[in-house]
């Protein structure tokens, strides 16, 4: 049997949105998404990995490495008309993806959510503390991003700094493909109903369809039981649960019954977060200075107005 595979993907920019933009739109009666979020499948083929062991435990087991193991994530579509995943390494690294992109799913529609280059930094920071413990601060780990550049990746050597730069990433994937819709994450926060109605006329599917948009999914913050935490959010738990419910649940209960289980988990990671850590200022002043000339050029490619990531 031929397995329809992705027609559209959500490529990041990772701690903008995209978990409730993967949530949301899965609820579409003609969406199918991945039981996995991320496979970053399309990103990991031209990469050797330097994973240590933390990261490993974290990260190497969910990675989806042959093409075989990334359709059998579509097994299950049916009549759906939009298909598609939402692995935000396709972004970072543009370049080789893209060409993966070109060669297993050919001329997709690319959806991108940027959100302000200093905010979406120090989200990633706390993720990280969530997900790592209080092993450092926000200015070691962009300290530690000079020297930890290797062949591959580290989960958090270049991820805080350097994937808040934008426009070398999102110019690609407009001059590589013909239909890129690019968003942002200060709209989804005022108005998630009206992006989503927005998503569903890009992907040419029906628009009356009404979505909950009312939690916020993957949201940053310490949280207050570390083992509760690491119940709900570690990526083999996740993992265990999507396999568990693709393979029991799935098959006898529909759509809004699986949505119903992450909001219920979403809403669990919510009410035991505590306050956000706060940045500091002569940190928040010297990444704007560093992003500044990134967002000029990103504005004027765009063709939109984003003088408030400036000041």
């Amino acid at each position: 049997m031929t397995v329809k595979l992705p027609n559209f993907l959500i490529v990041g920019a990772a701690r903008s949105g995209t978990t409730s933009l993967y949530q949301y739109l899965k609820q579409h009666p003609e969406i199918y998404m991945s039981p996995l979020k991320e496979p970053n499948f399309l990103s990991s083929q031209f990469k050797k990995f330097a994973l240590n062991e933390i990261e490993t435990s974290k990260i190497g087991n969910t990675l989806i490495k042959t093409f075989d193991d990334y359709k059998r994530l579509f097994e299950n579509v049916r009549n759906e008309k939009a298909i598609g995943e939402a692995s935000t390494e396709s972004l970072y690294f543009y370049e080789d993806t893209i060409k993966q992109i070109k060669t297993y799913l050919g001329d997709v529609k690319i959806i991108i959510i940027l959100r302000e280059p200093v905010e979406r930094a120090f989200s990633y920071y706390v993720h990280l503390v969530k997900e790592f413990g209080n092993f450092l601060s926000f200015e070691d780990v962009l300290e530690q991003e000079k020297e930890s550049l290797r062949d591959g990746w580290s989960f958090y050597g270049p991820r805080c700094k350097r994937e808040s730069f934008y426009y070398n990433q999102v110019k690609a994937y407009v001059e590589n493909f013909n239909h890129v819709k690019v968003l942002f994450y200060d709209d989804l926060q005022k108005d998630a109903f009206t992006l989503v109605k927005d998503i569903y006329k890009f992907l040419e599917i029906d628009t009356s369809f009404i979505p909950d948009v009312e939690v916020k999914f993957n949201i940053s913050g310490i949280p207050k039981n570390k083992a509760v935490n690491k119940l709900l959010a570690t990526p083999e738990k996740a993992k265990l649960l999507i396999n568990f419910m693709k393979l029991t649940i799935k098959p006898f209960v529909s759509k809004e019954i699986i949505f119903k289980i992450s909001k219920l988990v979403e809403d669990l990671k919510m009410k035991n977060m505590l306050e956000k850590p706060q940045i500091k200022q002569e940190t928040y002043e010297n990444l704007k200075n560093l992003y500044r000339e990134d967002i000029l050029k990103l504005q004027k490619f765009i063709n939109k107005d984003l003088s408030h990531w400036l000041r």
